[in-house]
């Protein structure tokens, strides 16, 4: 039961009040606080901070400043004071012409607000019942696509979505409602469609895995059930027992399999998956059995005992007949390739040679080798030899950094695979089967971190009558981060002609090449004995420092501001750690070292606890299909290009909501709901490293993350390094992580079908 004046005459401290946000004091797409003033005659038990305001958070639309909203929310306490959780958050609608004037004026210029309303002045009546197909952009100048849809996202949250919020009375989030609502926009949809297929409906929403939709779907039956015999309506009934029923045990089954992809496999024991089921859903049992034998989404193989998801099947068998057929035709090219056997004065090793020599021979060839063992080198030649005999290319990798590094060595023009291959969201490529690429070769360099998804799309818009494939990788680097071993299955078929380099250039005189082979290898490269500084190589390339964990983040600022006075810039140095979060992580190490070398910007934007300034280095950390091309003139939302996961930049424009990133010459627009992908890139992880090249490294190796670092970790990060790299860590941590190697042994079907005649 509530009082009016804003405190609960019970125990759960549930508030309901009004307030006006003053200040957004944290701001992330998730979770948001305010402070907030509060009329304390009115509300006298509301808690005041020593700021004169009181503390409004939770996972909350984007709040105006100095418009006052109604308020439901939980009373915390906890080490920062009192403060409310909010249950639900709305302010007044306007009813009034010039209540939405005033509104419209929150986000619109006052010319804007005019024309807008002279041609629609009911056009929130019309965003809130989804009446908009009679409205006519050509008729409200300075207000198109994207400025629309602004309008129509801030009439949304800041009136439709509580309605829902309350609808459904708390028991989803306003972040989960925004996400239904997107998809079935009504009440009555949403209600009916949660109804007929509730896990469905919930998992198949980015970010809600089947644990939060289980806990909310069940949580949600329980409230239904409390209705029953009282006069209060329940929000919904499923009509069935949710519990037991098959849609629950689908849903499991299906996050169960996704899981284990997420891992790198693409299969799981039966066993293993009914073990993990029966903690999970124990009450869904019976179903599991009927799920195995009829459903089509899933595969059960009897003989193996193992279960997948159906497209993960058909693709890695789609991969091994693509490559059969491809191994089947073998074009052969009349070419003298011994006119291609040196480079700028040297020459190169027979088995160099040997790249350029398979692929006039055969259709597919991989080259693999490791880290100073001439890869670069034996591609440079081979794509000299395809210019002078007019052979068209293609030079591909997985992720932005990569394709740069592609470019750098070859002299030619790079790009992501999902780029060269056309890819436009959400599921349509324009190299294809109907429509395969128009090479003579395709190049795919740091082919170890390709997983099975992508090589289908890619073996999908290769015709191997007309195009032959090269595979570039280095087997001692970690693999995919997505689903499959492609690369070690590939090499486990032994059909495929390799060329293997293994003999390391300059190793004992370069330091870079001598460390990283004795890394791979798990050779103890480091004098016990000794403390300090150990250099390596006539280089000087790798030098060791010697350092407790608890001095290695102030060397490493110390460091980098050395580093960047000797005449290298931003760009050519990277700070590398194996975690992101924790003392010693890439977050951590980006907030001193930004201070450190940005500290007074001319401009600066906020989100979450991350400061972005002008001129920080910053990288995209998820594929970025539709990214808004920023134009000073005119921003059109439907003018937009593709930036990779990996893709580093420089942040060179502060707008009021919104950054502007520099990738290399492409200026992409980022508002404020799209920077939850970028991060600040003066330290970036290990995992994130892999395929890139800087000048110089610093390599952090702390006592804290003995865990989870191993021998192709440290690999990794040391051959990263062009000129040098910097390794700051104890002797001990470092001996212990080359006794360990990463864990290869993935459960993948790949290798059965490549075996399989």
């Amino acid at each position: 039961m509530f009082t009016d004046k804003g405190r609960s005459e019970n125990t759960d401290k549930i508030v309901d009040f009004k307030c006006t946000p003053e200040r957004l004091v944290f701001n992330s797409e998730e979770y948001k606080i305010y402070g907030c003033s509060v009329n304390s005659f009115e509300y006298p038990d509301i808690q005041i901070g020593k700021y004169g305001t009181c503390t409004v958070k939770g996972n909350v639309q984007e709040l105006n400043l100095g418009v006052e909203y109604m308020v439901k929310a939980k009373e915390i306490s906890d080490k920062y004071g009192v403060g409310y959780e909010v249950i639900n958050i709305k302010r007044e609608k306007p009813t009034t012409l010039a209540a939405t004037r005033n509104f419209l004026y929150e986000i619109l210029t006052p010319n804007q607000t005019d024309t807008l309303l002279e041609a629609y002045p009911d056009i929130v009546d019309r965003i809130m019942n989804n009446r908009l197909d009679d409205v006519d952009l050509n008729k409200t100048k300075g207000i198109k696509d994207y400025t629309f849809n602004v309008i129509k996202q801030k009439v949304i949250e800041n009136f439709k979505l509580a309605d829902l919020v309350e609808e459904f009375r708390g028991l989803f989030s306003l972040s989960i409602i925004k996400k239904l609502y997107d998809k079935y926009p009504s009440v009555e949809k949403i209600k009916e469609v949660i109804r007929t297929e509730p896990y469905e409906c919930l998992c198949r929403l980015s970010g809600i895995g089947f644990k939060t939709a289980d806990g909310m779907l069940l949580e949600l039956e329980k409230e239904s059930q409390q209705c029953k015999g009282t006069d209060k309506n329940p929000i919904l009934f499923f009509g069935f027992d949710l519990k037991p029923s098959y849609q629950r045990a689908k849903a499991c089954v299906d996050y169960i399999l996704n899981e284990n992809e997420a891992n790198g496999n693409t299969y799981v024991k039966v066993g293993d998956l009914k073990r993990q089921f029966e903690i999970l859903v124990p009450e869904a049992i019976f179903n599991l059995p009927i799920i195995l034998k009829g459903d089509n989404d899933v595969i059960f193989d009897r003989e193996s005992l193992s279960v997948c998801r159906k497209e993960t099947y058909e693709t890695e068998k789609y991969i091994s007949e693509k490559i059969k057929e491809g191994l089947s035709i073998n074009t052969e090219w009349d070419c003298d390739c011994t006119k291609f056997k040196s480079l700028e004065g040297f020459d190169l090793t027979p088995n160099q040679c040997k790249t350029s020599e398979f692929m006039c021979k055969h259709n597919i060839v991989m080259l693999v080798g490791y880290g100073g063992s001439g890869k670069s080198s034996s591609t440079q030649a081979f794509v000299n030899l395809l210019k002078n005999y007019r052979k068209s290319f293609l030079l591909l990798a997985p992720t932005g950094r990569a394709a740069k590094v592609l470019a750098g060595f070859t002299g030619e023009n790079a790009m992501t695979i999902h780029r060269g291959l056309g890819y436009m969201p959400p599921n349509d490529w324009n190299y294809n089967k109907e429509h395969p690429l128009p090479h003579d070769v395709v190049i795919v360099d740091e082919f170890s971190m390709v997983d099975i998804f992508l090589m289908r799309k890619l073996l999908e818009a290769i015709d191997f009558n007309k195009t032959k494939l090269l595979l570039i990788g280095d087997d001692a680097q970690i693999p995919s981060v997505g689903a499959g071993n492609v690369l070690y299955d590939l090499l486990c078929y032994n059909n495929i002609p390799t060329v293997t380099l293994d003999k390391i250039f300059r190793y004992g005189k370069g330091g870079l090449s001598t460390v990283a082979t004795d890394t791979r290898t798990g050779t103890e490269y480091l004098d016990k004995t000794k403390s300090g500084m150990q250099a390596f190589g006539e280089d000087n390339s790798y030098i060791f420092m010697a350092l407790t964990q608890d001095k290695i983040v102030d060397y490493t600022v110390k460091l980098y501001q050395k580093i960047l006075t000797q005449g290298y810039n931003i760009e050519d140095v990277a700070v590398l750690s194996c975690y992101n979060v924790g003392d010693y992580g890439t977050i951590e190490l980006n907030k001193r070292l930004q201070n450190a070398v940005n500290p007074n910007p001319d401009a600066k934007i906020t989100f979450g606890d991350v400061e972005f300034r002008l001129n920080d280095i910053v990288m995209n950390f998820a594929n970025d299909y539709k990214a808004i091309l920023y134009n000073e003139e005119f921003l059109d939302e439907k003018n937009t290009t593709f930036i990779a996961n990996g893709e580093s930049g420089r942040v060179v424009k502060i707008l009021q909501n919104a950054m502007v990133i520099d990738y290399d010459g492409t200026l992409i627009y980022c508002p404020k709901g799209s920077m939850k992908n970028i991060r600040l890139a003066y330290a970036i992880s290990t995992h994130k490293s892999q395929g890139g090249q800087f000048k110089v490294v610093i390599l952090v190796t702390p006592k804290a993350h003995m865990f989870i670092l191993n021998s192709n970790l440290l690999y990794v990060g040391e051959s990263r390094a062009k000129e040098k790299c910097y390794h700051l860590g104890e002797i001990r941590t470092v001996n212990n992580a080359l006794k360990k190697k990463e864990n290869f042994d993935r459960k993948t079907m790949l290798g059965t079908f490549l075996q399989v005649s």
